[in-house]
């Protein structure tokens, strides 16, 4: 009695290792218990299959003939394990976990229907694509996530669910769930993928890197010689791009990027393995990357570019050291049709679903990155500006000639975010003491600087070699001008052993020499430059040259009168009769006038007179002129009329003094022009003193003499003086117009 329960629990344990033995394999219980009830709109995979998707790490695709199985290796990529090795397409990885994740029953052919003589016509046996996705569960083994067979595609279109789009189907048959034989019509359609057999999912992208990883650019090539390799680094993602052989010298950033993007472009036409491919000796070119996924380089060469039989085009092959494969590739940009047959091409494109495949291949043809793409010269890659500054990181400069006495110093004052104060330029001439700048001359030498185009760089020495030779010939030795620049210290600054320290090592002045010199190729004179420590001679751009001037007239701001309106006292127009004198009491907001004598008081328009006055104040000069212009002295000799304010002003008498007696070192005798502009920022904090310190008030008169030109013009202006300094300037019809606006009612 005792045998037929032990038979029982045996029979009982053979079946539960059975069921786990099939749900390791296959992950659900339908292999035992039949069918799966799939009705239509229902996903073709449960949603706990899809989310596995994420952890898929193992995948076999099979056809009638090939099975390739793949795996994902840490970093996220697809590899083809066998029977070859090499790196499956991302786009096949994309469509097949796409499909799987998204495909929905739409209908089930009844199994009396399948006979064989449809069979063909449904696929799943004649012409299958047998796909199968695992992951690893966690015990060293693997579960099955999905299986399928993917047949013909299907005749009927789905419907989206929204009314209007469709989606093409596929025919399929799935036994994950069971034994079940059934053919279903489910929606969506990635035969196109396996087109051209399984070996066509190799990667056709020779390069597959992340590009904020990439740390140097290697790129040699077989015509440059005894020359050292093109070699271009950065220190991080967000530093800029330097080349550091064969010149030291700064990157073009967008060209960079430009070849980035194009190696990672690349299309190949062809994948095939190594061993089927007779190879030429050398490369004509090897571009190496190296950067932070590891101690190996990613290297592409490029070998001759040929052409095939019948074929016009230009190909080249090419290999990469990862990868045992011969790519072919485009050598050249495809040569654009013409005539009707290239605008029939055009008009097929347009439209919304193109008629064939052949059209859409036609159509993504012309996006093919070809190598004759890849800017990979010196010339293409090197930084064309000059100077290469960023404009916000300037906080002063100096401007200083070596055949004079000229010189110009700017330094920048902060403003404050908080207080809503603008930042403020100051400049200082050889004659002059610093005085408010030009806001717009000052931008626009800024941006010219950082701007400056390079037409030729003429020469170049190797890193660390003697300039001297060199700057020589190019008459640099003796320069026109000496440019220097100083960038904003660093402003997070920490207390060490009782030292205030910046955060991060200041950085030192930047100094430019320019020399408009005789070009010795071609014999005409142009404008030279080079930066100290540089090792290029650059021949420059007039547009950046015509701002360079040591005339304080070219920096001065163009405000012509700066006053605080609470500070006018009277107001005296000038005119050819007699004179308008009027009286302002601030407090009150009350004028008072009088006109050959004559109380005008209540023919006073007080709110024409403040327009006036607020008209004064914006009024800007359209240049400043030499003093000792002839032009305008002439004309100035019979003003149209004048405008003359008396101001009761704050006396800075004792604040300029002590800028003055601190002021020494703006003389341009000044040895080096890093000592022109080191001064530790005493200016600055000379100049923010102003605004602290206890002063008295002083009375200030300014007069301003108007004239018109004294020839005719297209665009007619007029010469000002201001009297009491002798300062010459030009003024706009309209502005000098508008100085002799109606005061007085009628």
């Amino acid at each position: 009695m005792r045998i037929l329960p032990t038979v029982l629990l045996s029979l009982t344990a053979i079946g539960s290792v059975t069921l786990s033995a099939f749900l390791a394999v296959d992950g659900n219980l339908a292999r035992i218990t039949g069918w799966y009830r799939f009705e239509p709109g229902m996903h073709l995979f449960a949603k706990e299959n899809a989310d596995w998707l994420n952890e898929v790490c193992w995948m076999r695709i099979q056809d009638l003939h090939d099975e390739i199985v793949c795996a994902k290796d840490e970093q996220g990529t697809w590899w083809i394990v066998k029977p070859f090795r090499d790196r499956l397409a991302p786009s096949v990885v994309q469509a097949i976990f796409s499909f799987t994740a998204n495909a929905r029953l739409v209908d089930t052919l009844p199994l009396n229907n399948v006979t064989r003589e449809n069979m063909r016509e449904f696929g799943v046996e004649t012409s299958p694509h047998r796909i199968t996705l695992k992951k690893a569960d966690g015990k060293n083994s693997l579960t099955t996530v999905a299986r399928y067979t993917l047949g013909s595609t299907s005749p009927w279109l789905a419907d989206a669910g929204d009314g209007t789009t469709l989606y093409p189907t596929t025919y399929l048959r799935t036994n994950f769930y069971g034994r079940d034989k059934r053919i279903h019509v489910v929606s969506g359609n990635i035969l196109s993928v396996f087109k051209d057999g399984l070996e066509s999912l190799r990667d056709p992208y020779p390069v597959q890197i992340d590009q904020d990883l990439i740390r140097s650019i290697t790129i040699t090539t077989q015509d440059q010689g005894e020359a050292k390799p093109l070699r271009l680094s950065r220190i991080s993602a967000e530093a800029p791009w330097t080349i550091q052989s064969p010149v030291l010298t700064g990157a073009d950033e967008d060209n960079v990027s430009k070849l980035i993007n194009n190696l990672q472009n690349l299309k190949a036409i062809r994948v095939e393995d190594a061993i089927e491919v007779t190879m030429p000796e050398k490369p004509v070119c090897t571009i190496r990357l190296e950067g932070d996924w590891g101690e190996t380089a990613r290297e592409i060469r490029f070998f001759e570019s040929f052409t095939q039989v019948g074929d016009e085009q230009k190909y080249c092959l090419a290999t990469v050291n990862d990868r045992p494969v011969i790519f072919t590739l485009q050598a050249e940009p495809r040569n654009t049709k013409s005539g009707n047959y290239s605008r029939l091409v055009s008009e097929i494109c347009k439209l919304p679903v193109l008629p064939s495949k052949a059209m859409a291949q036609l159509r993504m043809s012309g996006k093919r990155v070809a190598v004759s793409e890849l800017p990979i010269k010196l010339e293409n890659l090197r930084s064309m500006r000059f100077a290469d500054i960023d404009v916000k990181d300037i906080s002063r400069f100096s401007l200083r000639s070596t055949r004079g006495t000229g010189a110009v110093r700017a330094l920048l004052i902060p403003g404050d975010e908080e207080s809503k104060v603008e930042d403020t330029w100051m400049f200082a001439t050889a004659t002059t003491r610093f005085d408010k700048a030009e806001p717009s001359a000052i931008n626009n030498f800024l941006n010219g600087l950082s701007n400056i185009p390079v037409e030729e760089v003429v020469s170049d020495a190797a890193p660390g070699a003697d300039m001297s030779a060199l700057l020589t010939e190019y008459g640099l030795n003796a320069p026109d001008y000496i440019l220097s620049v100083l960038p904003r210290p660093c402003m997070v600054r920490a207390t060490l052993f009782g030292h205030d320290l910046p955060m991060v090592k200041d950085r030192a002045p930047r100094t430019f020499l320019l020399r408009r010199f005789v070009d010795p190729a071609s014999g005409r004179m142009v404008w030279f430059g080079s930066e100290m420590g540089s090792n290029s001679i650059c021949r420059l751009s007039t547009k950046f040259t015509r701002l360079l001037s040591l005339r304080a007239e070219k920096w001065k701001n163009r405000n012509l009168l700066q006053f605080p309106i609470s500070a006018v006292r009277r107001l005296t127009l000038g005119y050819q009769q007699a004179p308008l004198v009027l009286d302002y009491e601030y407090m009150g907001e009350t004028w008072t006038g009088t006109l050959k004598d004559e109380d005008i008081t209540p023919r006073i328009n007080p709110h024409r007179a403040a327009y006036y006055l607020r008209s004064l104040q914006k009024l800007r000069v359209s240049q400043w002129l030499d003093l000792e212009d002839e032009d305008a002295i002439a004309a100035l000799q019979k003003p149209a009329f004048s405008v003359r304010l008396e101001l009761e002003l704050t006396d800075y008498s004792e604040a300029e003094s002590t800028v003055i007696e601190q002021d020494a070192d703006t003389t341009p005798e000044m040895g080096t022009p890093g000592e022109l502009l080191n001064d530790q920022g005493r200016d600055a904090e000379i100049l923010r003193s102003l605004a602290t310190m206890e002063h008295k008030t002083k009375s200030v008169v300014r007069t301003l003499q108007i004239a018109p030109a004294a020839y005719d013009s297209d665009r007619p202006f007029f010469y000002g003086r201001l009297l009491e300094t002798g300062q010459l300037f030009i003024l706009t019809y309209e502005d000098a117009q508008s100085l002799a606006g109606d005061i007085l009612d009628m």
